[in-house]
């Protein structure tokens, strides 16, 4: 007997949309829930793209320290807010916390970013709002969250994702559709080093900024 699954994940979302439009997926027959929320109320993919920057045009360190003091100030109140109404919805369920991945293995070797190895290690050490891709879940999520929910071993967890087919979940999923689209998605965008103001940042610092782009 495979359990029914009510897949309310969205990209974007912040704890407001999920208190006000992915809760009501939860009742009192609900056995399990797992839920991962947190990056976006702090505005982690800004974070993200200003460190993406190089030194002389953004302010890498000025941005994990503001988001660092939401995570430690604000954050844990609304958080404690929204597993309160989830109890309260599911009062007899099992209730499962993820965070957030660690993608940063040291030296930046993507051309179109500049985060330095001590800027990975304190956007590690603070949170990553980047979402992992398939081997991820199967190799990261699964073997965690398996066995924490149901005391499956991770081997069951990843074979209910591959019998359960993709037009059968996103057909149950789409009486939500109207409420997920008011939901904005975070986007990191590419970074143009070519603008007015990233030209006005490379003067300041005293950087040639046509050869310092032919180098890079």
């Amino acid at each position: 007997m495979w359990p029914a699954l009510n897949f309310r994940a969205c990209a974007g979302a912040k704890i407001a949309d999920v208190t006000s439009a992915q809760l009501s997926a939860l009742s009192g027959t609900t056995r399990y829930v797992t839920i991962s929320v947190g990056g976006n109320d702090a505005g982690f993919t800004g974070v993200l793209t200003e460190c993406a920057t190089p030194w002389w045009a953004g302010d890498c360190n000025g941005a994990i320290d503001g988001v660092q003091a939401f995570i430690k100030n604000t954050l844990p109140g609304r958080l404690s807010t929204l597993y309160s109404a989830i109890r309260s919805r599911a009062a007899g369920a099992k209730v499962v916390v993820v965070g957030y991945p660690r993608i940063f293995m040291g030296e930046d070797c993507n051309a179109a970013t500049w985060f330095s190895p001590a800027e990975e290690s304190r956007l590690n050490q603070t949170a990553e709002s980047y979402h992992p891709n398939r081997l991820g879940h199967s190799s990261g999520y699964a073997p965690l969250i398996g066995p924490l929910l149901a005391g499956a071993p991770a081997r069951t967890a990843t074979t209910y994702g591959a019998r359960v087919p993709a037009a059968k979940i996103a057909a149950s999923q789409r009486r939500h559709r109207a409420v997920d689209a008011r939901i904005e998605p975070e986007v990191f965008r590419r970074l143009d080093l070519t603008t007015p103001a990233a030209r006005a940042a490379a003067r300041r610092a005293g950087i040639d900024l046509e050869r310092w782009l032919a180098r890079h």
